[in-house]
């Protein structure tokens, strides 16, 4: 019997940061092997579309992050989500024709599509209840989703903490009562802040010709806070939106993009795991005068600059 497997669907252009954090996340809960994203499980020189197709046969659920760009709009001409061959729309259509459980996930306050805006396939997918997402709950959300997922599994689901505690206290009461001996039930404390306070620098190559810059980040807080700095092109940003959680943190900068239809307010989403000695990113943007792909970098921690 194969392996439920959970499928996540997202426009690279519009949630690849979030589908990786989604896919990091879930293969912590559920084992790697029971989710499936693109850029993770497919090797080169495979066919795409055959290998896409294939993973939604075998799934059982399928997630789809819906973004403020998910529908693929572009000037002067149809929403990519209107043409057969779109991939985001070859993989909703075949898992709603194979009775998949299909999860809408609106991802920072991004709306559901309405039946107008889709093509008759996809009519479906509107009436379906919706999951939201959002970077500063991110780590609620996902609690939210999980359990979701574990009742369409069938998986079991963690025991919530507040009853593992009160599983562990009547073990170790009837231990007592047996005359094993006295325990000393010492309740956990919180998780240590990850150590992600200080200087970092990252070479960092941009998704246009020629665009390598060394970005700097200046990072601090306490608990899961988090303030400070990253440049973008160069350019110290203020941190937005900052949260440190289980060895991951997350923030949002803002800059001004200029293109030909004039300027363009662009959100940098960036998503961090610090591994080791090092902080491995990916940074999405969003919005803008132009569409963006993810990018990805990792960070090294360096000596403040001195003072001269």
């Amino acid at each position: 019997m194969p392996t439920p497997q959970i499928f996540i669907s997202y426009r690279r252009d519009d949630t690849a940061g979030y589908a990786r954090a989604l896919c990091d996340d879930l293969a912590r809960r559920f084992g790697a092997a029971r989710v499936f994203m693109d850029v993770d499980d497919i090797a080169a020189g495979q066919a795409f579309g055959d290998v896409i197709q294939r993973a939604v046969g075998s799934s059982h659920v399928l997630l789809v992050l819906i973004g403020k760009r998910w529908l693929g709009e572009r000037d002067g001409l149809p929403a990519r989500i209107s043409e057969p061959g779109d991939f985001v729309r070859r993989e909703v259509e075949s898992a709603l024709a194979r009775g998949l459980h299909v999860i809408p996930l609106l991802i920072d306050g991004a709306a559901m599509p309405s039946e107008a805006q889709l093509p008759d396939s996809l009519h479906p997918l509107a009436g379906l209840h919706a999951l939201e997402i959002g970077n500063t709950r991110f780590a609620a959300d996902m609690e939210r989703l999980a359990q979701a997922l574990h009742a369409v599994l069938g998986t079991p689901a963690p025991a919530p903490k507040a009853a593992r505690r009160v599983v562990v206290g009547a073990l170790t009461f009837a231990a007592v009562l047996a005359g094993a001996g006295w325990w000393l039930a010492r309740p956990a404390g919180p998780v240590p802040r990850a150590a992600v306070n200080g200087n970092w620098q990252a070479e960092v190559v941009y998704d246009w010709p020629n665009a390598r810059y060394t970005e700097r980040f200046t990072l601090a807080g306490e608990g899961t806070g988090l303030h400070g700095s990253a440049s973008f092109l160069g350019v110290p940003r203020g941190l937005l939106e900052g949260r440190v959680e289980a060895g991951q943190l997350n923030f949002v900068t803002r800059t001004q993009e200029t293109g030909s239809s004039g300027s363009a307010e662009a959100v940098h989403r960036y998503q961090g795991r610090l591994v080791g000695e090092e902080i491995r990113f990916v940074m999405q943007t969003e919005g803008g005068s132009s569409a963006h792909l993810p990018i990805e970098f990792s960070a090294r921690r360096v000596a403040p600059a001195s003072a001269d």
